[in-house]
C-alpha cells in the first residue's frame, strides 16, 4: 500500500489531507468492530435456537435465543450511532485541509499562468466548491460503509465455520472467487467515472464562460454558438454517465456467483449432510442466514455503494492532486533550483488586452544591471501592473522579450521561474495556518534564524512578538489582521525566499511612509533585483533607476536625470507632493 501511495497522487493528497486521524480512525474501527456482533453469533444462535428449542418441543428455550440475537442487534444500533463522532473527527479536518489546497493552487496558477484581470476558472470554482464537498462526503460514506462490511464479512465467516467448517467452504469458494474477479475490474470503473468527471468540469468551465461572456453574446447575436458549446459538453457529460451505468452492471453477475451460489450450495448439501448426521437441521438453517443476512447484503454493498465510493473517490483526489496541484507541506519552492544575480534586460516588449485593443505597452526596452533597483512610475492605468507581471513571466507579450541573466523569462521552466522571481502584489495573501507556516512558504527548510533575519529585515517583530511567535495560529488572516499587517507577513516570506529578482506591485501601499522606507530599503540590499512599481515619490528618489510610463511611450534613467530632462515626470513629482524622507542606511 505505501508502494501504491507513492505512485498515487491522488491517494497520497488524501493521505496528507487526513494526517493526525490515525486515533479517530481506531475508534470507528472499534465501533464497526460492534457492529458485526450480529454477524458474529447471530447464526449460531439461532441454529441454537432452533436444535435446542423449537425442533426440540422447548419454544420457551428457542424464544430466550431469539431475544439474544435482538440483544445483539440493540447493540449494533448502539455501536452505529456511537462511530459518526470519530467520522467527523476524520472528514471535517481533511475537508479543511483539502480547501486549503484547493485555494493555494487556484491563486498559483493565476499568478503563474494569467494575466491581470484574466477572467474567472470556472471549473477551479466547481473544484472549491462541490468536488471538495464531494470528497468530504464520499470519505464520510466510505469509511461509514466500508468498516463495518469488512468485519461483517470476516465475522459471518468465521460464525459460518463455527457451524461447521464443511458449510463455510461451500460459502468461501464462490465468494472469494467472485470478489477475485470484481475487484480488478474496479479499474475500468474508475477509469469511466474519470471520465464522467472531467466531462462534468467541461460542463462547468463551457457555462462558466458563457455566462462570464453574457454580455458580449447577446450584442454579437451569439446565443446559438454559445448554446451550442454547453449543448455539446453536456451530450459529452450524458454519454460518460452511460459508459459508467454499464460499468456498474457488472455487479450483478458477481452478486449471483458469490451470494446465490453458496445459498444453492447449502441447500443442495445441507439435506444429504443432516440425514448422516453430520450436522443439525438447525446448523444448515443457521448457514443460510449467514449468507442471506449478512454476507450477500455485504456482497451488494461491496459491489454497489463500496466501489462507487471508491471510484469517485480516487477519481476525485486524482483530479484535485493533479489540478490543484501547489502548495504541499513542504511550499512551492521545495527543491527547485533559482537562478543566480542576473542581469534584467527588455527588449522592444509590445502588450495589448486583444487583437483589436490599442497596445497597454508599446516597444518598451531597459536594462537594470546586476543587483539593481528599478522602480517603474507613472499614472494610474498606464501599464505598470501589467508589465509587472510581464517581468515576472506571467503570460507573454505581443512583441518583444523580458531576458533574466540572458534567458528569456518565457522560456524558463516553470519549477526555475517559480524560484527565481516573486512578484508581491497589492493585496497580500495569508493563508490560515501558523505564522511560520506562511513565513517560510517560500523557504520550507528555512531556520528560525533565517526567519529572524526576514522578520528584522521588513520591520515585521513587533507584530511576531504581538502574535505570540512563529506557533501562533492564524485562523482568519483576513479578518484578524490589518491590510498592512498581511503585506508585512507577505513582504517577509519573499525576503526569506531565494528570489532572484523580486518585484513588488504597489506591495506596501498599506504601510505609511516610514515603513515603506525600511522595506524597499531592506529589498534593495538583499542580493538580486528589484523592481518596485512605486505609488510615493520617495520610492522613485530611493532608486538607482526609474522608468516612467505615460501616453508618450515610455523612458528609463534616474530620478535626477529624469527630473531634469522629462516633462511628464516633472509634472509627475509635483503632482505627488510628498517629502523626500533621507535614505535608510
Amino acid at each position: 500500500m505505501p508502494h501504491i501511495v507513492k505512485r498515487d497522487p491522488g491517494l497520497r493528497l488524501l493521505r496528507e489531507a487526513t494526517a493526525g486521524s490515525r486515533r479517530p480512525l481506531v475508534r470507528a474501527l472499534g465501533w464497526s468492530a460492534v457492529q458485526a456482533a450480529p454477524a458474529l453469533a447471530s447464526g449460531r444462535m439461532l441454529a441454537t435456537a432452533l436444535d435446542r428449542g423449537f425442533l426440540a418441543g422447548r419454544p420457551a428455550t428457542g424464544l430466550l435465543w431469539l431475544a439474544g440475537i435482538a440483544a445483539l442487534y440493540g447493540v449494533r444500533a448502539a455501536a452505529q450511532r456511537a462511530v459518526f463522532d470519530p467520522l467527523a473527527a476524520i472528514v471535517e479536518p481533511m475537508r479543511d485541509a483539502l480547501v486549503r489546497r484547493v485555494v493555494r493552487g487556484a491563486l498559483g496558477r493565476a499568478v503563474h499562468e494569467g494575466l491581470p484581470g484574466a477572467g474567472p476558472d470556472a471549473a477551479g470554482v466547481t473544484r472549491l466548491s462541490s468536488q471538495v464537498d464531494a470528497v468530504r462526503g464520499t470519505t464520510a460514506a466510505l469509511l461509514r460503509t466500508a468498516l463495518p462490511l469488512a468485519v461483517n464479512l470476516l465475522a459471518a465467516l468465521i460464525g459460518l465455520a463455527s457451524l461447521d467448517l464443511r458449510m463455510a467452504v461451500v460459502v468461501a469458494v464462490p465468494l472469494l472467487a467472485a470478489i477475485a474477479v470484481f475487484v480488478p475490474a474496479m479499474r475500468a470503473l474508475t477509469r469511466r467515472r474519470a471520465a464522467f468527471l472531467l466531462a462534468e468540469e467541461r460542463v462547468a468551465a463551457a457555462t462558466g464562460s458563457v455566462v462570464a461572456a453574457a454580455r458580449d453574446v447577446a450584442a454579437l447575436g451569439a446565443r446559438d454558438a454559445a448554446l451550442a458549446e454547453v449543448r455539446v459538453a453536456a451530450e459529452d457529460s450524458a454519454r460518460a454517465a452511460t459508459t459508467v451505468a454499464w460499468a456498474n452492471a457488472l455487479r450483478v453477475p458477481v452478486i449471483l456467483v458469490g451470494g446465490q451460489l453458496p445459498v444453492l450450495g447449502l441447500l443442495l448439501a445441507g439435506p444429504s449432510l443432516v440425514h448422516r448426521g453430520e450436522v443439525s437441521a438447525g446448523a444448515v438453517i443457521g448457514a443460510v442466514s449467514y449468507v442471506t443476512a449478512f454476507l450477500i447484503p455485504a456482497l451488494q454493498q461491496m459491489t454497489g455503494s463500496v466501489a462507487g465510493f471508491w471510484s469517485q473517490l480516487r477519481v476525485l483526489t486524482a483530479r484535485l492532486a493533479a489540478t490543484s496541484a501547489g502548495p504541499g507541506p513542504s511550499g512551492p519552492a521545495a527543491g527547485r533550483r533559482p537562478l543566480g544575480a542576473a542581469e534584467l534586460a527588455v527588449h522592444g516588449l509590445t502588450f495589448a488586452y486583444g487583437p483589436h485593443s490599442a497596445p497597454v505597452l508599446r516597444d518598451v526596452s531597459f536594462t537594470v544591471p546586476v543587483s539593481g533597483h528599478l522602480v517603474l512610475v507613472g499614472p494610474s492605468g498606464v501599464g505598470k501592473s501589467t508589465l509587472a507581471g510581464l517581468l515576472a513571466g506571467i503570460g507573454r507579450p505581443d512583441a518583444g522579450r523580458v531576458e533574466l541573466g540572458g534567458r528569456p523569462v518565457a522560456g524558463l521552466p516553470e519549477a526555475v521561474r517559480a524560484a527565481s522571481i516573486a512578484l508581491v502584489p497589492q493585496e497580500a495573501y495569508v493563508f490560515p495556518g501558523t505564522l511560520r507556516e506562511n513565513v517560510a512558504y517560500l523557504a520550507p527548510d528555512a531556520t528560525d534564524a533565517a526567519l529572524n533575519r526576514a522578520v528584522a529585515a521588513v520591520g515585521m517583530r513587533p507584530l511576531l512578538d504581538r502574535l505570540g511567535g512563529y506557533d501562533a495560529d492564524l485562523t482568519d488572516p483576513a479578518g484578524t489582521l490589518s491590510s498592512g499587517e498581511r503585506q508585512l507577513i507577505a513582504l517577509a516570506r519573499v525576503y526569506a525566499s531565494a528570489a532572484r529578482l523580486v518585484i513588488l506591485d504597489e506591495a506596501t501601499c498599506h504601510l505609511d511612509p516610514a515603513a515603506e522606507a525600511v522595506v524597499e530599503s531592506a529589498f534593495a540590499r538583499r542580493p538580486g533585483t528589484l523592481v518596485v512599481v512605486a505609488h510615493r515619490l520617495s520610492s522613485a528618489a530611493r532608486a538607482e533607476h526609474v522608468l516612467i510610463l505615460d501616453a508618450e511611450g515610455h523612458a528609463f534613467g534616474s530620478h535626477g536625470e529624469l527630473l531634469a530632462t522629462h516633462p511628464g515626470y516633472a509634472a509627475l513629482v509635483g503632482h505627488w507632493d510628498a517629502p523626500l524622507p533621507a535614505p535608510v542606511p
